[in-house]
């Protein structure tokens, strides 16, 4: 995590924690989609706090979350000792995101069904690359702001949640800085990344309130 954006994520937690009714804090599994031939799996941990809007049906929810949005490709490297070789680029995005939900629950018997969407502004920390070793062509990197539409559904038992979201990318966010001729080759094959492709994710985990 950069340094700079320490203070940033501390001050969002106790913004949160300090209004808070019945915390809950969560954490999971992610999937994503950041533009690259594949998918890569991470986790997210957060916290969030609900407030009712003139009922109990219906409510506002605001939360802080820290994410890991993963992909993979296979590119050409070139390396003095063992030559020319094709391996897996991973990379790994670590983003923080402040978020706001509107939820529609309906509770049955001590569960607390809830479907929910909402809006979020994602921010980039850091991006960490895993390579093979030697050269290859250009690099790709990723916008530092995004912002995204969520719909998902809950479940509350006691105090325990369970939570699925998928979220929706609004802006560009691959950079391609590979070259002409790199770009020429990546016209005839459909798998290559796509400069200002939008990120998509799928989120599932589990929450505890205090």
């Amino acid at each position: 995590m950069n340094i700079r954006t320490l203070p940033l994520v501390i001050a969002l937690l106790m913004v949160i924690a300090s209004s808070a009714q019945a915390l809950h804090v969560t954490a999971g599994w992610t999937e994503s989609d950041i533009g690259l031939e594949e998918k890569g799996h991470g986790f997210y941990a957060g916290i969030q706090d609900s407030w009712p809007m003139g009922g109990d049906m219906f409510d506002i929810t605001l939360a802080g979350e820290y994410l890991q949005k993963v992909g993979s490709m296979h590119r050409y490297y070139s390396d003095p000792y063992s030559g020319l070789t094709y391996g897996e680029a991973k990379v790994t995005l670590h983003c923080l995101q402040p978020a706001a939900f509107v939820g529609l629950s309906v509770p049955v018997s001590g569960l607390k069904p809830r479907l929910y969407t909402g809006t979020s502004v994602v921010l980039k920390l850091s991006d960490s690359w895993d390579e093979p070793e030697g050269s290859t062509d250009g690099d790709y990197s990723y916008e530092n702001l995004d912002f995204q539409v969520h719909l998902g559904f809950s479940l509350e038992v006691n105090r325990f949640m369970l939570d699925a979201r998928y979220s929706l990318g609004l802006m560009d966010q691959l950079i391609d800085r590979t070259s002409e001729i790199a770009g020429a080759a990546k016209a005839e094959v459909d798998d290559l990344p796509e400069d200002g492709s939008k990120i998509n994710s799928l989120q599932i985990g589990v929450g505890f309130s205090f």
